[in-house]
């Protein structure tokens, strides 16, 4: 049971109390602790989000100015900060496997922000890569990973809200980005990278510590609701071995789709804000604007997909998501106003949002939550192959194109497209399923 003493307690009580969340409440009136975890993992990812997968690319247009690097050559950083992201995915997958999420998480964080500060000293290119690097390794330990490991060992009927809800955490963290913006142009960016280093571990070490794995004896029922008849109180009814989950058809499908949408995932966030600037010639502040709309207008497309995903078939409801996607990439290739770059975000971010949540739920709701960390670190290692080949393919389109971004946007949205029938065709692997299927 959740403490009702201290501060933390009179919260407790004020959310008890509160008509608008009783949704979160067991049939005793307690907070269903499930919900806590969300909400704690949702922050250190608004946080994780906002400081780095986007507040970093405003960034991008300073270091190009100051050092005289290519638009490839500083897309490739950013580019490592993903690859390597997914290269510490499956060992970071194994160690929520095996031990305490908040462990995982708080050296996340700290190795984070070590690398924010390497990031603020940066003299020449090879800095610049080691410190995105580094970076990129604590990344993957304080982000989302950990946050839809946690969150899914807590749900089974309602998991796919959850996964939306917490990763609204990243949705908030995009209004970051405008904020960052703002010190960059105020400061200038190595203050800027040392002040979001000591927020981040601050804030993020504070909250971390809820975030935690559901225990077998958790004395609430298993998604805040009582059992009705035949219904099993475990967060899965089948756990299939490691080496069966990637072997399945279904994985390779949702693999490659979830590696071609992350080609252009990463890339569109990597490249629009200076595409804004450069071919659309809006300020600095006008750019992380866009962003800051495209990541709140993420949040809805999160909550409503997740709420879908609950009554449909996941892998319907993630296809469904490419089409604004793709959209967006078409009206960004013919844009010639900045309003034009505004209309676009709004199409791109719903869909964005909407396939974030929906991976961790396929992968739980396919193959249980016993190797639920290696099976997303797994597959998120090779979605970030794609994310890092985008990013630099993008940006050599873009120096080949004389600096246009027509073309680059036209790829990708044909690469979007192609994702659509990889995730339709994803079955559930309902043979595994039965063979092992649990029955204790």
């Amino acid at each position: 049971m959740l403490s009702d003493s201290g501060s933390g307690g009179r919260i407790l009580t004020v959310l008890r109390n509160s008509k608008l969340l009783r949704w979160t409440q067991t049939e005793d009136g307690e907070i269903y602790e499930g919900w806590i975890v969300v909400a704690s993992a949702a922050t250190v990812v608004m946080l994780v989000a906002g400081f780095f997968f986007y507040g970093l690319t405003t960034f991008f247009v300073e270091f190009r100015e100051e050092f005289g690097w290519t638009a490839a050559a500083t897309a490739i950083g950013f580019s490592l900060r993903s690859e390597v992201g997914g290269i510490a995915a499956p060992l970071v997958g194994w160690m929520l496997d095996r031990t305490a999420p908040r462990y995982v998480l708080r050296a996340g964080i700290l190795v984070s922000a070590a690398g924010c500060v390497a990031l603020s000293f940066i003299q020449n290119l090879l800095h610049f890569y080691l410190a995105m690097l580094l970076i990129a390794a604590g990344n993957s330990a304080s982000g989302g990973q950990v946050g839809q490991y946690a969150t899914a060992t807590w749900f089974k009927a309602k998991r796919s809200l959850a996964m939306a809800l917490m990763t609204f955490g990243g949705a908030v963290g995009g209004a970051l980005v405008y904020f960052v913006a703002l010190a960059v142009e105020a400061l200038g960016w190595r203050p800027t990278l040392r002040g979001m280093a000591v927020i981040l571990v601050v804030v993020a070490m504070t909250v971390g510590v809820r975030v935690r794995k559901r225990p077998d004896d958790h004395p609430q029922p298993l998604d805040g609701v009582a059992l009705t008849p035949g219904q099993s109180g475990r967060p899965s009814d089948w756990e299939i071995p490691l080496r069966e989950c990637v072997r399945s058809p279904s994985f390779v499908l949702l693999t490659l789709a979830t590696t071609l949408t992350d080609f252009v995932r990463i890339a569109f966030v990597v490249h629009v804000a200076a595409f804004m600037e450069n071919q659309l010639g809006t300020a600095k502040a006008t750019a992380g604007l866009a962003l800051l709309i495209f990541s709140l207008a993420s949040a809805p497309g999160r909550v409503y997909v997740g709420w879908l995903g609950d009554k449909y078939p996941l892998r319907n409801v993630l296809a469904s998501t490419m089409v604004p996607f793709a959209f967006g990439f078409v009206v960004l290739a013919t844009a010639t106003e900045p309003w034009h770059g505004f209309v676009a975000v709004l199409f791109v971010a719903p869909g964005f949002g909407g396939s974030v949540p929906l991976r961790p739920a396929i992968y739980a709701q396919y193959y249980g939550i016993s190797t639920l960390g290696r099976v997303m670190g797994i597959g998120r290692l090779a979605s970030t192959t794609g994310g890092a080949l985008g990013a630099w393919f993008l940006g050599w389109l873009v120096d080949a194109d004389g600096g246009s971004y027509d073309k680059a946007w036209l790829v990708a949205a044909a690469v979007t497209l192609l994702a659509i029938p990889a995730s339709l065709v994803a079955k559930p692997p309902t043979d595994l399923q039965r063979i092992h299927e649990r029955h204790d």
